[in-house]
């Protein structure tokens, strides 16, 4: 695969006007110039060919055709292809190797018979916990229906198998939908079963394909202890009725309970589809109220609706509206979205928060030369004046007009006209299947209004993103559409991310410990985080544990309660050749404590840990010890990665002994300082650092004071603040030498009192980024 040199331009014909349709341009294949790109970078397989197709399309994504005779001819299409292969290999790289995480996966097709693949991958903030937590996805392909033999209908599993999950995805499929698994090919997916239990009836499309989907997501989130990631669905086929659909899982350590979720379909046919209600008998009545005032009415699975119900004019409907309209209405009864398909999760602390739409519709237009009109429309409530944000941002940056149509109150709160939406064609020859298949910029536009709103505005999260083709009678040009849906936070936030890439030592560092990885002990590699393992985990909960003390100080913010205990979830050790280098090489030179030192209550917390301090031969001359820093997750996984700087260290917190690096013996007085990145899947999940130092010689004080010089001087390793002795609170140890702390594991944790976690504080969010300790 290389960057994109190539690409179809417009260029004006040579020949004159035909004089019939006064088509005066057409397309060839040229060099890139930056005003044609639509998206910041783009890749082909191979150079383009003549006809704007990539000379080896096929070494990368793959794909079985099969025929079916149909009214005596022969129709080829595609039965199964490696894009979920493709798109979990990509997704484990941008989680497992980056820390990013997966948000959304979104399938769509494009073209007459849906035969142009598309994946949509959305990744948000790098969060730690992401890199260590394994996806798994399950496609459902339900296959071509038959008159007379049941249809047959293909899952396909991608993926890690881990904690055995494909054993019991082999139970499942094969227990309750009796499907048998068949050989697969490791080239298109890692499992691969047969079934009759994905089913279709009558001529409205109708399926059970929510209903299935539902009963893989319990599996998955309430047996299994996965979180639902993301679903999407997609059709493709001569006349766009093969279905298919993805859900994507992640193995959440801290998961102890999956939880209840619903999926509510809207059918333009005439009906609403709702599944999972089995598990949400309180919302059953409410929901039967909620469509009944709407003159809809209960038959079998679905809700028929009046002929009033759904408003469509060409390309345009209400189904934004009624999917933003309905869920206002689950967030008052404690369901919040999930999916724009619309799959809702029983969430009752931030159900009820102000949702926006934001919808990208590109509206062919009946012309040659393909054409097309932009329009964005925005449903929702004017949350904090969010509508004049999106108002200046429309104008200014895509050249757009509000119009006040007289029909728009049927399917939006605010319509935009704008200029901006570029589309481009698949290949030279692509009107047999539909126009400007190819690259579209409303990819681009989605993130640039994501930006607005989740960093600039800083008061709203993306929830969902959802995308969508279609092709209408008489026109030849793909209708394209992205929807966003955002969720209002109070308060806001403000998120810090490292992306720092580590250069390798190049050689192996001093002592190097003996249960790190080869390459690290070698100094091939610059940085590596390693999940912990069981044993690990109970030794920071040892600490977590031990090292707790009931005491709230000044320090514990804006009158945060105090926990009764902290529970470890997950921990992450950090193997740095480099720092470690630096931090072997102070050891050395340290001068030995002495008697006087009093070592950290954390040593005798966990005495498997602190024999790691020690050393078979010459003990432990430099004093060496394991102290804590509260801090939230994201920040944690930064400090890891550039350990602590002293001109930073202590700005977000105070400097009552000097502006050092500050530890702590105590999980509570650490905790004071801890934070959750308030991001949704991993809010109320708290980080603290488990660090080695090296005390050396204390000097010990009662008094507040700046007594830095104390131990630059050489005299003293730490300054140790004996608050505990004045006062009865804490002791603090200080350093203010970067190369005596090394930051070795990342403990994610929670806030627990009376066995039940602890809400969150709603003024708690991660500090602005030039208040970060690293």
């Amino acid at each position: 695969m290389q960057e994109k040199q190539e690409d179809l331009i417009e260029v004006c014909k040579e020949e004159p006007d035909c004089g019939c349709c006064g088509y005066s341009t057409t397309v060839k294949v040229g060099k890139m110039e930056e005003h044609h790109r639509l998206c910041d970078k783009s890749y082909t397989m191979g150079p383009l060919g003549p006809d704007g197709i990539p000379t080896d399309p096929h070494k990368i994504y793959k794909a079985h055709t099969r025929g079916i005779e149909e009214w005596g001819a022969v129709e080829s299409f595609e039965a199964e292809n490696n894009m979920g292969k493709l798109t979990m290999q990509l997704a484990h790289f941008m989680t497992q190797e980056c820390g990013w995480t997966l948000q959304v996966c979104d399938a769509a097709n494009l073209g007459r018979r849906r035969c142009i693949r598309e994946q949509q991958m959305k990744f948000k903030a790098p969060h730690p916990l992401s890199m260590i937590a394994p996806l798994v996805m399950i496609e459902l392909g339900v296959g071509r229906w038959d008159p007379v033999r049941e249809t047959t209908s293909n899952i396909y599993v991608h993926g890690a198998d881990s904690d055995g999950i494909f054993e019991k995805l082999r139970s499942f499929f094969q227990t309750a939908w009796a499907a048998k698994e068949k050989d697969a090919d490791p080239g298109y997916c890692d499992m691969k079963f047969e079934t009759c239990a994905l089913q279709e009836r009558g001529f409205q499309g109708e399926n059970n394909m929510g209903q299935k989907a539902m009963e893989a997501v319990d599996f998955m989130v309430k047996k299994c202890q996965w979180s639902l990631v993301s679903r999407s669905n997609g059709c493709f086929g001569k006349s766009v009725d093969m279905r298919e659909q993805q859900l994507v899982f992640r193995k959440d350590e801290f998961i102890q309970r999956g939880s209840d979720h619903i999926i509510v379909e809207f059918r333009t046919v005439g009906y609403v589809e709702i599944t999972g209600l089995q598990d949400a008998e309180d919302l059953k009545p409410r929901l039967a109220e909620y469509f009944e005032k709407q003159e809809c009415h209960s038959y079998d699975t679905p809700y028929p609706v009046p002929s009033e119900f759904f408003f469509r004019d060409g390309y345009t409907t209400n189904l934004g509206k009624l999917t933003m309209s309905l869920a206002d209405f689950l967030g008052s009864e404690g369901a919040s979205i999930k999916e724009h398909q619309v799959t809702f999760t029983r969430s009752p602390e931030k159900a009820s928060a102000p949702l926006l739409m934001i919808e990208l519709r590109t509206i062919p237009l009946p012309n040659f030369p393909p054409s097309w009109h932009s329009a964005i429309q925005i449903t929702g409530s004017d949350t904090n004046g969010v509508y004049g944000h999106l108002d200046r941002f429309i104008r200014k940056y895509m050249s757009g007009r509000e119009i006040r149509h007289p029909d728009a109150a049927s399917y939006c709160d605010k319509y935009y006209s704008c200029n901006a939406f570029r589309l481009k064609p698949a290949s030279f020859r692509e009107s047999c299947m539909g126009m400007v298949n190819g690259e579209s910029d409303l990819g681009k536009w989605t993130m640039r209004l994501c930006d607005l709103m989740v960093d600039h505005v800083g008061e709203w999260d993306l929830v969902t993103c959802n995308s969508d083709n279609a092709e209408g009678y008489g026109i030849n040009t793909t209708a394209r559409e992205m929807q966003m849906i955002f969720r209002h936070r109070k308060g806001g936030r403000r998120v810090f991310m490292s992306a720092a890439q580590v250069e390798p030592l190049g050689r192996p560092p001093l002592q190097p410990p003996g249960y790190w990885n080869e390459g690290c002990q070698m100094g091939e590699v610059g940085h590596k985080l390693i999940p912990g393992t069981e044993e690990e985990l109970q030794w920071m909960q040892e600490l977590l544990d031990k090292t707790f003390k009931s005491k709230v100080t000044r320090d514990r913010k804006d009158g945060q309660a105090l926990a009764d205990r902290f529970v470890a979830v997950q921990c992450i050790r950090s193997e740095h050749p480099a720092i470690w280098d630096r931090f072997a090489k102070r050891r050395q030179l340290l001068p030995a404590g002495g008697s006087e030192v009093s070592l950290p209550k954390t040593m005798a917390a966990s005495s498997g840990l602190a024999k790691r301090c020690v050393e078979v031969s010459a003990g432990n001359p430099s004093n060496e010890a394991y102290l804590l820093h509260g801090t939230n997750p994201t920040s944690a996984v930064a400090i890891l990665s550039n350990s602590f700087t002293v001109d930073f260290a202590g700005k977000s917190a105070g400097t009552m002994f000097g502006p050092g690096i500050y530890l702590a013996e105590s999980s509570t007085k650490a905790d004071e300082y801890a934070q959750d990145d308030a991001t949704g899947d991993y809010a109320e999940l708290y980080a603290v650092l488990v660090c080695r130092a090296l005390l050396g010689k204390p000097y010990v004080t009662e008094e507040p004071g700046d007594f830095r010089e104390q131990v630059l001087s050489g005299e003293f390793g730490h300054v140790l603040g004996d608050r505990e002795k004045a006062v009865g609170t804490f002791r603090e140890f200080i350093f203010f030498h970067e190369a005596a702390v090394y930051p070795e594991y990342a403990v994610f944790y929670r806030r627990e009192k009376d066995g039940r976690v602890m809400p969150r504080n709603e003024s708690e969010m991660a500090p602005r980024p030039m208040e970060m300790e690293v």
